[in-house]
């Protein structure tokens, strides 16, 4: 999105717009704007395209959690929201590491819990069920749905250390 509004911004600033100016800088002011929505907007453009693909996540519900447990499938659920500082590295960093999505996709069910926005009963029952304080909270559950503590993420973590725990949740018990 933001692209995008560099991008016509830039183009509308820069070629578009023909406004005569009452003194004479104007209009080299208006290009250099106009050029640096262009550079903003293909910056921009390039680093999603450089990222990759991330993580599938799946919403909560309670039958997909039994589903895992039946199929014996170990579960990290991700409480993050929007607003959460923490929360968009480990999405734009973390989860989107080569490595982090390959592991995701195999045995494993990924589960998000957007908590962008309050007062929905569901996600209230989530966080008293799984003790959530705050955002980020990364649970990892084993093969039998009950969560591994010690492997608990309550900030952001590089890939290579988030690698660690996803072995260690695929492990075992």
């Amino acid at each position: 999105m933001m692209a995008a509004v560099a991008l016509s911004a830039g183009l509308h600033l820069g070629w578009v717009d023909r406004t005569p100016a009452g003194f004479r800088a104007f209009g080299w002011l208006k290009a250099g704007a106009g050029l640096a929505g262009v550079v903003a907007a293909t910056y921009l453009i390039g680093a999603l395209i450089i990222q990759g693909p991330g993580v599938k996540w799946d919403a909560y519900s309670d039958q997909l959690l039994s589903e895992a447990v039946k199929n014996r499938k170990p579960v990290i659920i991700d409480f993050s929201a929007a607003w959460c500082a923490p929360c968009r590295e480990l999405d734009e960093i973390t989860f989107h590491d080569g490595e982090v999505v390959k592991q995701a996709a195999q045995d494993l069910i990924m589960i998000k819990v957007d908590l962008t926005r309050k007062g929905n009963p569901a996600t209230e029952k989530l966080l008293k069920e799984f003790e959530v304080k705050g955002v980020p909270t990364v649970v990892f559950l084993n093969r039998n749905g009950q969560e591994r503590r010690n492997l608990r993420l309550v900030d952001y973590l590089p890939p290579d250390q988030f690698l660690v725990r996803m072995a260690e949740i695929k492990k075992g018990e």
